[in-house]
């Protein structure tokens, strides 16, 4: 029991010690906060062999030390949803310890998780001709509005155009994001060599931390949305654009180094 503690506690903190350090190979920083990079592989790794909880854990202790690294913080709340909570919830890809799933199962979540992204879209498209008729209306009134109605009109009509704008880019970002979630799901299954399933584990973690990100975004930098953008669309399709990628390029290298030191137990 006591050599397992210790073990549990080394593994830990070389896990916390490599992420710091796999943080500084990274792709790009976005303006507010976040970028692509491997920090979280040791994490993932640290979670699938020791369950959730202990990578939950190393998980707050990561994002406190590493907001050292990185910081950007404007509210206190939204520093621990950033980076103790975001971080974290990578643990959750522990529960993948727990069960056993098929690959049949993987194949049809990843499709499930296809068709959502593909619905959530459609829902999107489904805004912009009514934006765009009120944007017409809006054009119509200008002409014979004046004073603070004309400003107002004025006003509404550059927000209409900004979303109009705004909404084709969101959709191409939502849909290769359910492209790239689904390709995970499918790559995992199709490779993995183990009972456990990796890449539900994986995927489960990478979204416990896109969940924490896009909570901050919404309720912390909604300034930031473009103008008519509903800062929940502006808040998911900004922490896509980080969480996505950076759990696409971990998996592999999950499927790849887990199942080796699982081999070097026994």
């Amino acid at each position: 029991m006591f050599q397992k503690s210790v073990r549990l506690l080394t593994e830990g903190a070389l896990s916390i010690a490599l992420s710091l350090l796999l943080w500084y190979l990274r792709i790009g920083a976005m303006p507010q906060g976040g970028s692509i990079s491997l920090q979280m592989l040791p994490l993932f790794i640290f979670a699938l062999r020791w369950g959730t909880l202990p990578g939950i854990l190393v998980g707050l202790v990561y994002g406190v030390i590493h907001s050292l690294q990185d910081m950007y913080v404007v509210h206190w709340a939204q520093y621990l949803l950033d980076y103790p909570i975001a971080f974290g919830l990578i643990g959750l890809s522990g529960i993948a310890k727990k069960i056993k799933a098929s690959k049949i199962i993987t194949l049809l979540i990843a499709l499930l998780f296809l068709a959502g992204s593909i619905l959530f879209v459609f829902n999107i498209s489904n805004e912009l001709p009514q934006a765009q008729k009120t944007l017409e209306e809006l054009k119509l009134k200008l002409q014979s509005a004046q004073g603070e109605e004309k400003t107002k009109i004025e006003e509404d009509i550059k927000d209409l155009e900004f979303k109009l704008k705004w909404f084709p880019i969101s959709r191409i970002v939502l849909i290769v994001a359910g492209v790239l979630g689904a390709l995970l799901l499918i790559y995992g299954a199709v490779l993995r060599k183990t009972q456990e399933p990796i890449e539900l584990g994986v995927f489960i973690g990478g979204l416990g931390r896109l969940f924490a990100h896009f909570l901050s975004g919404v309720i912390f930098f909604s300034q930031y949305a473009p103008p008519g953008t509903p800062a929940w669309i502006y808040s998911l399709i900004y922490n896509l654009f980080v969480v996505v990628p950076s759990t696409f390029v971990c998996l592999p290298l999950v499927l790849l180094i887990y199942p080796r030191l699982k081999e070097s137990e026994i």
